[in-house]
């Protein structure tokens, strides 16, 4: 199942080389939150990955599975509000690996570093 357009939708992807930056706005009313910490809903980690399983299929123009993840580290919590937008820093390393950041567009304040290989 996508989340694209039911959890989030994209507003722009902007290339330069080999590196993309992808804007998301997360929709906050969005039922998952009711069962992930209903009293301090939290964006699933699982969420966050898939998100950038799709964008990859999205530039990529197929669909991808994330097959190998070496590095994958939280920095910080992504609460569901309004407006919540979120850029993704993706660099394709070559055709099967990419390096991935999730930052919070209001404030910069980063959320995600992924080192992953794809296929």
């Amino acid at each position: 199942m996508r989340l694209e357009g039911n959890f989030y939708k994209v507003h722009s992807i902007e290339q330069i080389e080999n590196n993309h930056k992808i804007e998301i706005e997360l929709f906050p009313e969005h039922i998952i939150y009711k069962g992930h910490f209903p009293q301090q809903p939290v964006v699933p980690g699982v969420c966050s990955l898939t998100i950038i399983k799709e964008c990859i299929g999205t530039i990529l123009s197929r669909t991808v599975t994330l097959n190998l993840i070496k590095e994958c580290k939280y920095v910080s919590a992504l609460l569901p509000q309004e407006e919540l937008k979120i850029l993704i820093n993706l660099s394709f390393l070559d055709n099967e690996k990419v390096n991935a950041t999730v930052v919070k567009v209001e404030n910069q304040e980063m959320v995600l570093k992924l080192k992953a290989s794809f296929k």
